[in-house]
């Protein structure tokens, strides 16, 4: 059986990718940004070749600036987050376990109690225990839920920030602000394709978690008939007395 994580399991790894986010998104512009300078400067003897690789350039600006909105986003979105695994695990803590104490232990004595009252009690009690084991597995089905939202708000970052790094990892390979007049064409054509895969691939499995995500969400219809139960006659507590 698989035990329930913790908050640093999700935690930790959000803290991980968003390490270093904005200042490599910040860097791959800074060096996108010097290339261009270095292309413009250089123009004069590059002469026609300038507006046969404009394409390549805008193609890798266009691609730059869809990230700079992901990290801007997902930047934007981090306290939420974190709050939301921290909520997560709180409804477990908070909710789930202490509920799960509050059943109806019969000691030995109480079989020794006979007549109506007795059963009366034993009666009750069996159906408020079999109440509190009923908000139990309620409460661990709505933690569950919780959690699976926060592990793929983790797994979405996780995959930015892989994103991120290849999107500057292939700049940094280019070196197209350093690059000679000869090879500059050759720097932007490579450039182009590498920035094209790393996108594109990052994005298929960002669209892939996000779908997860939209799917889990769509749950809460679920949750919501977690409240209907017969042991909880009109959703509510069953009374010892009544009237």
């Amino acid at each position: 059986m698989t035990s329930m994580p913790v908050s640093e399991d999700l935690i930790g790894p959000l803290g991980q990718a968003f390490n270093g986010l904005e200042e490599k998104t910040q860097e791959s512009v800074d060096r996108f940004n010097a290339a261009v300078a270095h292309i413009n400067e250089w123009g004069f003897i590059l002469g026609p070749l300038v507006a046969s690789i404009e394409p390549a350039i805008e193609f890798i600006r266009a691609k730059l600036s869809e990230l700079v909105k992901l990290v801007r986003t997902a930047v934007e979105h981090h306290t939420p987050v974190v709050s939301l695994i921290v909520q997560s695990f709180s409804w477990t803590e908070n909710v789930q376990k202490p509920v799960n104490n509050l059943t109806h232990t019969f000691g030995n004595r109480l079989y020794d109690w006979e007549g109506k009252a007795s059963s009366a009690y034993k009666d009750k009690a069996g159906k408020q225990n079999e109440a509190i084991g009923a908000v139990a597995n309620k409460a661990d089905q709505v933690g569950r839920w919780l959690i699976d939202i926060a592990q793929y708000n983790v797994d979405y970052m996780a995959e930015l920030a892989k994103m991120v790094t290849g999107f500057l990892g292939a700049l940094v390979t280019a070196s197209l602000e350093t690059s000679t007049v000869v090879n500059i064409p050759f720097a932007v054509s490579d450039l182009a394709g590498a920035v094209g895969d790393v996108v594109a691939k990052s994005l298929d499995n960002l669209v892939g978690i996000a779908k997860r995500f939209v799917a889990a969400l769509s749950k809460v219809r679920d949750l919501i008939s977690y409240m209907t139960d017969q042991k909880l006659p009109r959703g509510h507590w069953p009374q010892a007395v009544e009237g």
